[in-house]
């Protein structure tokens, strides 16, 4: 048997497997923060402080929300509509029709969108790749505030000012109420933990709700009204005025100061790095709470809404010595780069990225494997086919 051509074959076969298996490593090579405002939504390279691109929509975005892929930034504009942007490309692509205006989207772990519709008092769940788009039985009020995580199925949905808290499962329409002292002002789901966490103001605290249980497990009274929540690997992290606090669940300690109010919260996808959204600037924490990137953003370019790509940020993937970084329940887990060359849009550069990445060499692994058996396969054919 000749095996130039099977070998081929094989070849295409696992080049196939490699690509599809590696995954995008940040977004389209550049952007690792995308930000919605006026002027359109902003493709943010992170560690280098630039935009490096600007999709212009009108009307103007004002909710954002990643597939868990990354592959797909969903854009809410206070319409009944949603766009999708396809992030490698970034091209508008063809909107999902809503029962009615959202303003808040959020993409749990799955296939399905969620929208939330205040002046509907329900929720929109929008089936990815064409799928059917359907609606929640009526909340308690406007569901306003939502929250969900690319790690978690559910979602969890309330309203500003308001004590009452739901927490929603996407793929079975089932809803669970829970309420909890004083008016909620921000929600966050508790990364990795099946929590749900919640900012109230009088009284001033943060509180996490089990999501399952949808018991209270811990309050940790603040010194100021909150106004931002947002969880990382090593603590959660509150915002309000110019105050970020870090809360370990029995206390709450000041981590930083921003140098305008908090206005929102947005934890990087590996959990090391927060972005703050201020009137006219984004700044870039660490989790010890040193200062790492400001990012100016005034007039047509000030941050409404915040999403992060599902792959790290590009700090934390970038060059550098790893740092340890202490967790919550976890031990030895790695700590942020500090990245002293920002990433490059050159071919040869974001080929070397893409290799370096350990989907790409865990997909490469694999295609290793299915060619030895190919080989291994025609070997036994050839030997079999001369004994007879």
């Amino acid at each position: 048997m000749k095996t130039g051509k099977p070998l081929l074959a094989s070849l295409g076969i696992a080049a196939l497997l490699t690509v599809a298996l590696s995954g995008s490593v940040l977004a389209n090579g550049v952007g690792d923060l995308y930000v919605a405002s006026s002027a359109g939504v902003l493709e943010v390279e992170v560690s280098a402080s630039k935009v490096a691109n600007t999709i212009a929509l009108s009307p103007a975005p004002q909710a954002l929300a990643f597939s868990p892929d990354g592959r797909s930034l969903f854009v809410g504009r206070g319409d009944s509509s949603v766009t999708l942007i396809d992030i490698a490309t970034l091209e508008v692509q063809a909107p999902i029709t809503m029962p009615g205006p959202v303003n808040a989207l959020a993409f749990p772990a799955g296939e399905v969108l969620v929208g939330s519709m205040p002046t509907r008092r329900t929720l929109a769940f929008a089936v990815i790749h064409g799928g059917p788009v359907t609606e929640s039985a009526q909340l308690p009020g406007a569901g306003n505030l939502l929250a969900g995580d690319r790690r978690d199925a559910r979602v969890a949905v309330a309203e500003a000012g308001k004590s009452w808290l739901e927490v929603v499962d996407p793929a079975t329409n089932s809803l669970k109420k829970a309420t909890v002292a004083g008016g909620i002002v921000a929600l966050a789901i508790d990364r990795d933990r099946g929590g749900v966490l919640v900012a109230t103001q009088d009284p001033n605290a943060l509180l996490r709700v089990d999501l399952t249980s949808l018991q209270t497990t811990w309050t940790v009274n603040l010194s100021a009204a909150p106004t931002a929540v947002a969880s990382l690997v090593a603590t959660d992290v509150v915002g309000g005025g110019s105050t970020l606090w870090k809360v370990d669940g029995k206390t709450a300690v000041k981590l930083a100061a921003t140098k305008q109010s908090v206005l929102s919260l947005a934890a990087s996808d590996e959990g090391s790095f927060l972005h703050v959204a201020e009137a006219s600037a984004i700044e870039v924490f660490d989790a010890t709470g040193k200062l790492q990137r400001t990012l100016p953003l005034a007039g047509s370019l000030a941050p409404v809404a915040m999403a992060v790509v599902p792959s790290g940020s590009s700090l934390f993937l970038g060059n550098g010595t790893a740092a340890a970084l202490p967790t919550k329940g976890v031990t030895n887990t790695p700590g942020p780069f500090v990245t002293a060359k920002p990433p490059t849009t050159a071919v040869l550069d974001s080929a070397g990225a893409i290799v370096s990445s350990p989907p790409f060499q865990g997909a490469v692994l694999v295609a290793a494997v299915i060619l030895i058996a190919c080989w291994l396969l025609i070997r036994w054919y050839d030997r079999r086919r001369l004994r007879n």
